[in-house]
């Protein structure tokens, strides 16, 4: 077996480890003060919850991009090398988006933006995984717990837009 195997999942889940933990402390303390007094859902689980679910699904984010990244350098046909590119870009993509949510609206405190940026990520990462399913059941198969948190947190903040 190919040591890139084991080498690319590594880097790949450290970088998203990572950049979802600097996401997470770019934002001040008061800014979660603010979170703790809005009206929100029923739902809405502990605050603790919330760094151990991201911190499961970078885990799985890096490990899905990491499939997808050895299917490309091992793909020979160049149409289909062109294609995993593109997918490669469309996850980081989503990736960016995804951490600039907690800027919005926790930064910001803006659940109006943060709304409207959760969707177009939503959308974003159920096209990542359509098409990383084109490559990689398992790749895609993977994110399906990160839509799910993700749909979850879009209704969260729905709540509060609402509510607040």
């Amino acid at each position: 077996m190919k040591k890139r195997y084991f080498i690319i999942p590594i880097i790949t889940i450290a970088i998203c480890l990572f950049m979802g933990y600097l996401a997470g402390i770019s934002v001040k303390a008061d800014n979660f003060s603010w979170y703790n007094s809005l009206n929100r859902s029923p739902l809405n689980p502990p605050n603790i919850i919330f760094p151990i679910a991201w911190s499961i699904l970078y885990l799985l984010m890096g490990i899905s991009i990491a499939i997808i990244i050895n299917k490309y350098i091992d793909e020979q046909d160049l149409e289909i090398k062109k294609n995993i590119k593109n997918y490669i870009f469309l996850f980081i993509i989503q990736f960016i988006l995804n951490l600039f949510w907690t800027y919005i609206f926790f930064g910001l405190k803006s659940p109006l933006f943060g709304f409207i940026e959760i969707i177009i990520l939503d959308i974003l990462i159920i096209i990542t995984i359509m098409k990383f399913k084109t490559i990689s059941k398992a790749a895609s198969y993977i994110l399906i717990p990160y839509i799910l948190w993700c749909l979850f947190a879009s209704y969260l903040t729905l709540h509060v837009l609402i509510f607040n």
